[in-house]
């Protein structure tokens, strides 16, 4: 990561000063991979599923019951 940003200044003093911002961009990564790493959240995964499962349960809850019809059939006239 370093080696890119400071490979980006370089090309921005050859070919164009647009790399200047791609440079400062992958720069400024390398602090949030590190916090990344250092602090993995293996429990947000399970946080998000948690979330999915009781938001599927309040939407069941909220579903009014079928009405259940005893439907009588008729008996064929002979």
């Amino acid at each position: 990561m370093v080696i890119g940003g400071l490979a980006a200044f370089w090309i921005a003093d050859i070919i164009h000063p647009g790399f200047n911002p791609i440079g400062v961009m992958i720069l400024m990564l390398i602090p949030i991979l590190i916090v990344e790493l250092l602090y993995p959240q293996p429990e947000l995964e399970q946080l998000i599923e948690q979330a999915h499962y009781e938001a599927v349960q309040q939407q069941i809850a909220a579903e009014p019951e079928p009405v259940e019809e005893e439907l009588e059939a008729e008996a064929p006239s002979s």
